[in-house]
């Protein structure tokens, strides 16, 4: 196991347990690769894990495109997609000084839920709490991307 990895696991699923209606939590590193994810208990997932890593890839691919723009509309916060079956987030979850050590957290709440209520005041809260611990335990899964 990867260093690092049982804790973003326990991180993924402490992101569960923040509201009944987040259905999947994963944090995807700089590279978009998926190193954790958790669903909610009983939940049958609506894609395999094959699709749930490109799903990742894609998504980081997106988000840090958005950094262009940075200097005229400011941080990136949250991007939220809403579709028929479920709602997908993808949250940045920046290191102030080192770029290549960011890493995201993917989240998919049910359908007909407040999302934005969820992210803003539930998800944004505790990342923001659990910032400092969580670089502390990822350093050495984003060390690989230091030298590009």
């Amino acid at each position: 196991m990867e260093p690092g990895s049982e804790y973003v696991e326990t991180f993924c699923q402490r992101i569960l347990s923040l509201h009944h209606a987040i259905r999947f939590a994963g944090v995807a590193d700089y590279a978009g690769k998926l190193i954790a994810s958790s669903y909610r208990g009983g939940l049958v997932p609506l894609i395999d894990k094959a699709q749930t890593e490109r799903y990742a890839l894609q998504t980081v691919f997106r988000a840090r495109s958005r950094g262009e723009f940075k200097p005229q509309v400011g941080e990136h916060k949250y991007a939220v997609a809403v579709y028929e079956r479920l709602i997908r987030a993808t949250i940045p979850i920046n290191h102030v000084k080192e770029e290549f050590r960011s890493m995201y957290l993917l989240v998919s709440l049910d359908v007909g839920s407040d999302c934005m209520k969820v992210i803003e005041e539930m998800i944004l809260p505790f990342i923001s709490e659990s910032r400092d611990t969580f670089f502390a335990n990822t350093r050495a899964m984003s060390s690989e991307y230091s030298h590009t």
